[in-house]
């Protein structure tokens, strides 16, 4: 499975170089290019990360954190919408963020759980309408960060197994992905001693992470 995934965005960054040789100068196209190119990256770090994570978990070594008590938490969700909103120029990502100072979390899983959430939301969401990010950091040091993008809503029967390895639901785009997002996000919630809620209607879908502080 991961290696029918790998392929795609493999052959992307493959023609992507070879129009670039070709043409030998840079074109208002080359930007668009790269930009396709550095989705691709992307996308396959976050595939074999999910895979590493799920063999890790399947050991029993369950996710690692490392945990930083002074690194503000702002700064590493801003990189990771930015991220995703260069991978994805046509998909509208709207942020509300209040969270003004440090907690204690691992910064390197914090995003990688975001980053599966927002790519969930891009895969399943409306093309027209805006992805949102809210994050809020309470005064007791309670985080509460969420996702949401409209589109259909979820079957009930399916909420159930949402964080099930392998389980990829109404996939779109052929059928790609391993279905590995959502679990490692949750596992990720869990290592923190938070969880991630989903609710999901007619009008939008949102996917919760809360943490209490320890």
């Amino acid at each position: 499975m991961l290696g029918h995934d790998l392929r795609n965005p493999l052959a992307s960054i493959d023609a992507g170089a070879s129009k670039l040789l070709r043409d030998g100068e840079w074109t208002e196209r080359t930007l668009s290019i790269l930009r396709l190119m550095k989705s691709s990256v992307h996308r396959m770090s976050g595939l074999i990360d999910n895979v590493l994570d799920l063999t890790r978990s399947r050991l029993g070594g369950g996710i690692v954190l490392d945990l930083d008590p002074d690194k503000p938490l702002l700064p590493t969700i801003e990189q990771v919408v930015d991220e995703i909103r260069t991978a994805n120029p046509d998909r509208q990502i709207e942020t509300d963020l209040a969270i003004p100072q440090s907690i204690k979390v691992d910064h390197h899983r914090i995003a990688q759980m975001l980053s599966n959430l927002l790519g969930n939301a891009v895969t399943h969401g409306a093309d027209d309408g805006p992805i949102k990010v809210i994050g809020t950091l309470a005064a007791d040091g309670s985080l509460e960060l969420s996702v949401s993008n409209p589109g259909n809503p979820i079957p009930p029967e399916m909420v159930d197994h949402l964080f099930k390895a392998f389980h990829r639901g109404q996939v779109r785009n052929n059928g790609e992905g391993l279905g590995l997002g959502l679990y490692i996000a949750s596992q990720i919630a869990e290592a923190h001693g938070g969880k991630i809620d989903v609710e999901s209607n007619s009008r939008e879908t949102r996917f919760t992470f809360r943490m209490s502080p320890s």
